[in-house]
Formats: C-alpha cells, structure tokens, sequence
C-alpha cells in the first residue's frame, strides 16, 4: 500500500527570471565495466575515464535527441528561453571559459537497483547546496542494459509533497529538445534551464519514462521520498494529484550543477552510509554534509561552496558487495563532479567491520591510490578518521586493532592534503573504542543528528 505523501518545507525562493548566464558543456561519462580485479564488481572503464577528461567545451556525446542530431549543449539562459520558441541556438554566445563553469549543487552516487518503472512519470525532490542561474540536470543509465527514453523532463520548486510552487514548473530540454533517449552505460546533461535557483532550495525534478526500464540506474537510500504516478506522462503538472505511490529511491538523475563564477568550486564527500544519512528521519535532510551546507552558507558570497554527497549505504573501499568499491567508482563519483576542488574521503569502516582483513595494510594502499589519483586531477584530498564502532554486532578486538593502525596512518603519515579528526570528535572520552552516547544514534556505528552536526562542525573550512 503507497504511503501518504509527507509535507515538507515550502522553498524560501522560487526560480525567477535572469539575465543571461553562459555556461560550458559537459560530456557525458560512460558507465563502467566489469573489472577482474574486483571480483567481478563494475568499475569506471578506461573510456569514460578519457572521456571525463575532456575539455568542458566538448559537446555532449553519446545521447540521441529526438528528431535528430546532436547539437551544441552551449548557450546562456536568456537564449534557452528563447530556443524553446524557436529551436536554434548560436555557438558564439558561449563565455570566456575564464568567466564562467559549472559547480556541483547536488549528486547521488548511482548502483544498479532493484525497481520496476516504466509508462508513469517520476518526481523527485532534491535539495540544492549552492544557488546559482543555467542550471543544468544530468539524466544516468550507467549502469542500463539498453537505452531509456524520457518522454518529458520538467523542473520547479516544491510547495509540499509532490505539489510544486505554482508558476515555477519549466521543460528542460536536452540538445534544444524535450525527448531524450540516453543510450545503455550513457549519461546525458541537460541544456542550461532559464531562471535562477537558490542554495538550500527543494527542486522538484519530474520525468515521464514511456516504457519499462529492465534496468534501473538509481541510489537505494535516498531518505528522501520519491512520487511515483500513475499510468501517464504528468511531468507538467504542478499538482500532485496522479502521484499516488511512494518510494524511498532516487532513479536516473544523479546530478545537478549551476554556473558559478570560476572561483567557485565544489567540495564531495566520499563515503559510506554515515555519509549517505543513517540514522536520519525520511525527509529530513539531516546528512553530515547538510549541516556542513549550512555551515558554508553562512560565509561570504566569494568562499561558498557545493557540497556534493558521494556516499554509499554499506559501500566499501576494497570490495563490491552493496555498489561498486569505493576504488572502482572515485573517478566517477568523486572527481568528475563539476567544479571539483576537494574530495574528503571517509569510507573504510565497513571494510574493517565486515570484512577480513587482518592487516591495516590494504585500506592504506587503497588510500594511498586514492590520493594519487586525485592529485593528478589537481584535487585536494582530506582524509577522515574511521569512527568508533564498539557495541556493534561485528566489533571485535582484532578489528579495532585495525582501526586504530589505520587512524594512526591517517593523522601522521600526511599523506592526506589534511586530517579530518572526525574519530577524536565523536568518541568516548572515557572509552576510545565506542562512540559517546550524545552523538549515537543507537546501533553503535551511525550517528545521531547531534552527532552527523558534530561531525559537520569538525571540518575546518580554511581547509577545503
């Protein structure tokens, strides 16, 4: 039986008209292949490794707009109006790259699910970390076994549940059209959307998939309500009446960007479930990296920042057992996020607490590789403690052995580009091995929000 919409906030600011902001390309990122060397688990493949690396100029490859060719992905969002009247658009009014790019607002690492959808209209809400104008969405089948067609895609504000802020509901068009058909292992971005989205707002992305998908390209734990309509293509629709079931997943849109100017960057956390938001309410938006959203809200105009979430329910570094590993998926997730500038990476508990391993070895070459790759990005890597873990069914003495040889690496080999001390944050005073009782949320591992808010409060913004 589909559970009652809930009401959440309504947006302090809706989209509003703009003047024209120019914004680059991206291209799209193919999915990723199976890798012998991780037990059979998919991991970015060299192809959309090369092709993360190309110039943010490049034209959107890999996406079949309906009733035709590929155009040019480039133009400022007086112009997207403009285009939808009219079709065309003119490669000259792109920016100096100099002047403007796209930074990450919003992400969700994306699996392969277990989900059936198809012939009804999906409507997610998402809450941004950054405002800005030329939004663009990025629609993903990576890990699709064929090519999903989305009918419409529209884009507001939300008033509550699956009701959107009157006059604010807009197409969003790929290519200049309002069809597009994202190949199997493709991902596509939108065109820039006119208008202009604040930070911390609830967008409301709705998009009609015609036919059923065998495939589901998603994240599992959103901790976010997701409608789900009827048979029939409501996209459009402002109301929320044809949406009368309910899920707890997020499918096909993995990520949102603005245009920022160029000193603006992004900031993604990297991680597990502490990271992806165990322990919090549905709906509520109480992740570490909200609170740290707020914390980066409050200072000036020129130090803000994208917090983007790149965390994994269950994931593991090493091995692929719920998503890819946290080595085959850091390209990915982590450094091909738009206007990257820092990676925190605070995964490995899992691989400790479920894990074999009787060695800390392992977890830091994998760190170590990690820190290589981000550095031949030019990113910034901040390492973060693995947090106590006592009380929980899989704690034994061996294990914590091994956790406290990997946070003594962690804070004394600088190796990182810096420490996050979130272990020293949360822990018992008295009792090193579990967390103090403030900030667990009661199975022993997750936080509680006063601890996901002290882990927030533990990151020093000089350092992103």
């Amino acid at each position: 039986m589909a559970r009652p919409a809930h009401r959440l906030t309504l947006a302090a600011l809706a989209l509003v008209a703009t003047a024209g902001v120019g914004v680059t390309a991206l291209p799209a990122t193919t999915a990723t292949s199976r890798s012998a060397n991780d037990g059979g688990a998919d991991s970015p493949s060299r192809a959309a490794a090369v092709q993360d690396r190309l110039p943010q100029a490049a034209r959107v490859s890999g996406v079949r707009a309906a009733g035709g060719a590929a155009e040019s992905a480039s133009m400022s969002a007086t112009e997207f109006a403009a285009r939808s009247a009219s079709g065309s658009a003119r490669e000259s009014d792109k920016p100096p790259a100099s002047s403007q790019h796209l930074v990450g607002t919003w992400s969700a690492s994306s699996d392969r699910i277990v989900a059936a959808v198809g012939g009804q209209t999906i409507r997610m809400v998402v809450r941004t970390s950054i405002g800005g104008a030329g939004m663009r969405l990025r629609l993903s089948n990576v890990f699709g076994t064929s090519a999903v067609t989305f009918g419409s895609v529209h884009l507001g504000v939300q008033a509550y549940g699956a009701e959107i802020l009157t006059g604010t509901n807009r197409p969003v068009t790929f290519n200049g059209r309002r069809t597009v058909t994202v190949g199997a292992r493709r991902a596509a971005w939108s065109d820039p959307i006119a208008g202009r989205i604040s930070g911390g707002a609830n967008v409301v992305v709705s998009f009609h998939v015609p036919a059923s998908v065998p495939s589901v390209t998603g994240h599992e734990r959103a901790y976010a309500t997701t409608f789900l309509s009827a048979p029939g293509n409501h996209a459009a629709d402002e109301a929320g009446d044809s949406f009368t079931y309910t899920s707890t997943q997020w499918y096909f849109l993995d990520r949102i960007a603005v245009s920022a100017p160029a000193t603006v960057r992004s900031v993604v956390a990297f991680g597990d479930s502490i990271t992806d938001g165990a322990g919090q309410n549905t709906d509520a938006n109480r992740r570490w990296t909200d609170y740290l959203r707020h914390r980066v809200a409050r200072l000036g105009a020129s130090k803000r920042m994208g917090i983007i979430n790149a965390g994994i329910a269950g994931n593991r570094l090493l091995y692929s057992n719920v998503g890819p590993s946290g080595l085959s998926r850091f390209e990915r997730d982590a450094l091909s996020q738009p206007g990257v500038r820092t990676v925190i990476v605070y995964e490995g508990i899992n691989d400790i607490s479920r894990g074999e391993y009787t060695s800390a070895v392992p977890l830091i070459n994998a760190y170590k590789r990690l820190i290589r790759l981000a550095h031949a990005r030019k990113v910034k890597v901040l390492g973060g403690t693995l947090t106590p873990f006592y009380g929980f069914g899989t704690w034994t003495p061996e294990r914590e052995e091994i956790r406290q040889r990997v946070n003594a690496w962690i804070r004394g080999s600088r190796a990182f580009d810096a420490v996050i001390d979130f272990d020293r944050a949360v822990r018992d005073p008295e009792f090193h091995e579990q967390l103090a009782a403030a900030y667990d949320s009661g199975d022993h591992i997750h936080m509680s929000d006063a601890g996901r808010s002290r882990l927030a409060s533990t990151v020093d913004l000089r350092r992103l």
